[in-house]
């Protein structure tokens, strides 16, 4: 677990709970030199050629092509590029965290916040002038420069009006005045980080420029109470219905009191009210892969294979794109010890309740990234096995093979 009172150079120096009482959720935080010991592992012209493969999600936005702000969906061809104007495109590349591990390895050094709150890496080049132009995000996000100059003017949300430009694909603001107090040109190492609906306008220096955008889940709250609703009702009980006692407050027969409505509204606290149904909702969801199309869980014959290497000593990894997290049990409040009781653990979508007492070995597990599981002492908690099967078939952990340069 990090020590939130410990310097952090990817805070420039601040502490995890400085930066957690000062600026998240609350305001922009500019970080001068705050990426250190990376090494770019994506060059320009590689980040173009990830952009060739179907699976990988991409865009490109011409500020001034054949319309304004012209945006074009991947996959692309180098016919796609040798067409593009010198200047003033940008080219995204969604999730690169998911295909390449150095930048899966950046994530890692976000563990001061909530890991199951992030979301995925984004990469964007940029040619001279390029920008996506002046928008905002509804999650919070760090804007990391890799690579070159971009200029970020930023406003807060009292400061400009939610109004867009007609007649283009993008929610582009159509009204940006300048706060001076909010104009800053980042160089390569600096990290801007921006709170929800801070709106900002980027716009590259130079033809080197690729930042990462580091950006954090947040669903909104009708998505929430929608996903709330399905996972309240899957096991329907028709005899629980509206039955409000009748009351002296009906004016007439046709009226609905406000009885009745405080009886509705004491109905649905009463279902909301169910704090580990809530916690299994929000662990699915939150955990769930950026891309579940990409991710089949083993079968059987695979997980004993690789259960039994991992027993002799095999290395297996957490991949970078693996989603774990874990819930202490409502019911875990009657324990005086917190390793009592049980544990709902997630990962990648799905969920298993073990003892408490494995939340040392789940932690372990979301915060290092290599493992030899063979010193295990499997005998000194029944429900270690099946978690660490659990693991492999939702691959949370995979096995480390030999690559071609190993040979």
């Amino acid at each position: 677990m990090t020590d939130l009172n410990t310097p952090l150079a990817l805070l420039g120096g601040m502490t995890a709970q400085t930066f957690l009482d000062h600026y998240w959720q609350k305001k922009p935080l500019l970080i001068r030199g705050g990426l250190v010991d990376f090494t770019l592992p994506l060059e320009a012209d590689e980040l173009a050629g990830m952009t060739m493969e179907e699976e990988i999600e991409s865009r490109i936005v011409i500020e001034h092509g054949k319309t304004p702000w012209e945006t074009k969906q991947g996959p692309f061809n180098e016919e796609t590029f040798a067409n593009l104007p010198e200047q003033e495109w940008t080219l995204l590349v969604q999730a690169v965290d998911h295909w390449v591990p150095e930048i899966q390895a950046l994530k890692e050094r976000f563990q001061f916040l909530p890991s199951w709150r992030l979301d995925d890496v984004m990469a964007s080049y940029a040619t001279t002038g390029g920008s996506v132009g002046p928008h905002y995000d509804q999650y919070d996000v760090f804007l990391v420069q890799v690579s070159g100059r971009r200029r970020w003017q930023v406003l807060a949300p009292d400061e400009y009006q939610d109004s867009a430009i007609q007649d283009i694909k993008l929610h582009i603001l159509d009204n940006f005045p300048v706060n001076a107090d909010m104009d800053w040109e980042l160089e390569t190492g600096d990290i801007l980080y921006l709170p929800p609906n801070f709106a900002h306008n980027g716009r590259a220096l130079d033809d080197d420029c690729i930042t990462y955008s580091v950006g954090f889940r947040a669903p909104s709250m009708q998505d929430v109470l929608t996903g709330i609703r399905d996972k309240l009702c899957e096991n329907e009980d028709a005899k629980d219905r509206f039955a409000a006692p009748e009351t002296s407050a009906r004016q007439h027969s046709a009226h609905i009191s406000q009885d009745d409505i405080h009886y509705l509204q004491a109905q649905l606290s009463r279902l909301i009210n169910q704090p580990d149904q809530l916690a299994q909702w929000l662990g699915e969801t939150m955990s769930e892969s950026k891309y579940p199309e990409f991710l089949s869980p083993l079968n059987q014959q695979d997980v004993d294979q690789a259960f039994n290497n991992a027993q002799q000593g095999h290395t297996f990894v957490r991949p970078g794109d693996a989603r774990i997290c874990y819930y202490v049990q409502e019911t875990n409040l009657e324990h005086a010890n917190a390793e009592e009781g049980e544990i709902r653990v997630f990962c990648n979508g799905e969920h298993q309740l073990v003892d408490a007492e494995l939340i040392g070995f789940v932690e372990a597990v979301c915060h290092q990234v290599e493992f030899d599981l063979s010193g295990l002492d499997w005998s000194k908690n029944d429900e270690l096995e099946p978690l660490v099967r659990f693991f492999i078939q939702q691959q949370g952990l995979i096995e480390l093979t030999a690559t071609e340069d190993d040979d």
